[in-house]
């Protein structure tokens, strides 16, 4: 079966504070409407500690057209129907819109239709059952009382709904987070994070202390709800990165649940820490799945996304955030986690660089908004983004790109089917908001939907629904006709040229290559090895910031930088000034 990539941008849903639609990014993209809102600006001190002590900041929450913070939006049913659920607000109505259910058909044709209207909607999941039947689930929240509502169709086909859950506060004025999952017996289960106030409120900034984690099931015959955990979750970190995700939920082939969520360490380093819970004992059980390092502030097992396997394994794909003492990041790399055993967890590097979306603190952050899958052979599909850590006033991170990773032959294979471009700033920047990956057995077809954010300023952004698309998952992306391929092996001279610190090169590859960049001095000296490791064919880019393998700063004057692919090699001189 031919391998052919479909990009392809639709649904452009929700522009604030823009007076026009936001450009194009692949040829095909459009804003199908315009909304005028004022975000709320807070100050508070920067606690991921890039400003100094008791700098006040201001700050913005960015709602996504999906703002459940996982991966049920999106799902495929038994008949090969890709199904999105979706919150569109009107134009000039503040939180007022409707919710949106659209479908994508087998044979490429999209339906949409509105299923509800109201306010603040944005965080809903959808569930197929085995007759194919949609059932989205949206979380509604005030200051007295916080719902889960069940929209269904009826025999004649219009939307009827239920209310699944009324907290009435228990656990907090806020559902921060809503997840879902379809069991064996047709049952829907609901995994909500409740957290003690509004993200919207003067409390956003303590929001994530004393949390609550609760299972909601109708696996008896009714809607039954069962606390899994209070904790403090994962810092309420809107105002660092725009998206967040900690928490996710499967349901095995006998009924058992499992839930990974994030939970913070509230000591004096503010390390946080991914833990794995199930109810197969008759309890709720939970063990950590991931540690920050001994001694770190590092953040371990941010944006995590569970999977079982063809076996029932328990899998999590997450990032590893390295922090220094004062909390700025050094590195974060995707990692995919297995369990082995009660309480034993094994990892897996899957990467650990970025593909072309970078900042100024250097080019190894990556694995943001991952979504892992296993495919019928049990081969594992992951899709993720990279990070630009920049620190401009404070430190910020920009999530952006789509990348694909699948494991073969012993290895992954990774390609980047989605390039934005560098960010300028925090709020000047194009980025992925969230992804959703459908590994479809009934049409041979891999799909990756995301939510594209573009932030033009304070208070003005856009998002819109992006969707790519290819069929027979065992041929490489790279073999595909319609990826524009280089044609030679090549290396650009480096850019900016001189430099002061840091400088990129870009080279390319016309097939898969072992490939080694490596810094010299004048006399021959190895300075630092850059890269060394076998890549696919494509263009990539690679970094220096003027330091030998020894992390100490060079002295001024000429390097040469050696690249090396299969037996080409090429030679090019750069100039270090301070």
């Amino acid at each position: 079966m031919k391998n052919h990539i479909r990009p392809v941008v639709f649904w452009g849903a929700l522009v604030l504070m823009l007076s026009a639609s936001a450009g194009t990014a692949v040829g095909i993209q459009e804003a199908i409407q315009t909304t005028d809102e004022t975000r709320p600006a807070k100050g508070q001190p920067d606690y991921m500690g890039s400003a100094d002590a008791g700098t006040s900041i201001e700050y913005e929450i960015f709602y996504g057209l999906n703002d459940s913070h996982s991966h049920s939006w999106v799902q495929e049913n038994n008949q090969g129907v890709v199904g999105v659920t979706y919150f569109q607000r009107f134009e000039g109505g503040g939180h007022e819109g409707s919710l949106i259910y659209r479908t994508i058909h087998p044979d490429g044709t999209v339906d949409s239709e509105i299923v509800t209207g109201g306010t603040r909607m944005e965080r809903s999941v959808l569930l197929y059952d085995v007759l194919a039947q949609p059932h989205i689930f949206v979380a509604r929240s005030n200051d007295v009382d916080q719902v889960i509502d069940h929209y269904y169709k009826s025999d004649s086909g219009l939307w009827q709904n239920e209310a699944v859950f009324h907290f009435y506060n228990w656990g907090g004025k806020f559902i921060y987070e809503l997840s879902a999952d379809l069991g064996p017996d047709n049952s829907f289960h609901l995994l909500v994070l409740k957290s003690r106030s509004d993200i919207d409120s003067d409390d956003y900034w303590n929001a994530w202390m004393n949390s609550y984690l609760f299972h909601i099931s109708n696996a008896d015959g009714s809607w039954q709800i069962e606390l899994i955990h209070n904790y403090d979750m994962a810092y309420t970190y809107d105002h660092y990165i725009k998206c967040s995700c900690r928490q996710d939920i499967e349901i095995d082939d006998d009924g058992f649940v499992h839930v990974t969520f994030s939970q913070q360490i509230n000591a004096a380093d503010d390390p946080s820490r991914l833990l794995y819970a199930t109810n197969k004992s008759g309890s709720w059980r939970i063990e950590t799945a991931l540690r920050n390092d001994f001694g770190a502030r590092d953040d371990a097992g941010w944006f995590p996304s569970l999977c079982l396997d063809n076996e029932g394994t328990p899998y999590i794909s997450c990032m590893y955030v390295n922090r220094v003492y004062t909390y700025s990041a050094v590195y974060c790399k995707l990692l995919l986690l297995k369990r082995v055993g009660d309480g034993v967890w094994q990892r897996q590097v899957v990467a650990e660089h970025d593909d072309g979306y970078y900042g100024s603190d250097g080019r190894c952050f990556t694995g943001a908004l991952s979504h892992l899958v296993f495919d019928s052979d049990n081969v594992p599909h992951i899709v993720f983004s990279d990070i630009a850590s920049s620190h401009w006033t404070y430190q910020r991170l920009n999530v952006g790109n789509i990348r694909y990773a699948v494991y073969r032959d012993g290895a992954w294979d990774i390609k980047t089917i989605y390039r934005q471009p560098l960010p300028a700033g925090f709020k000047d920047a194009t980025e992925m908001f969230g992804e959703c990956l459908v590994v479809s057995d009934l049409t041979d077809t891999i799909r990756v939907i995301g939510q594209e954010l573009e932030v033009t300023g304070p208070g003005s952004y856009s998002l819109r629904l992006v969707e790519f698309a290819w069929v027979d998952p065992a041929t490489s992306i790279a073999d595909d006709p319609a990826v524009n391929l280089p044609e030679q092996f090549c290396l650009n001279q480096n850019h900016p040229n001189p430099f002061n610190p840091v400088t990129t090169f870009e080279y390319s590859l016309p097939r898969r290559s072992h490939v080694t960049i490596d810094v010299y001095d004048v006399l021959g000296q190895k300075v630092r090895t850059l890269v060394d490791r076998e890549e696919s064919a494509g263009s990539y880019t690679a970094a220096w910031d003027g330091t030998n393998a020894s992390g100490v700063v060079v002295s001024t004057g000429v390097y040469l930088y050696r690249f090396q692919a299969g037996d080409h090699v090429e030679t090019k001189k750069m100039l270090l000034l301070k």
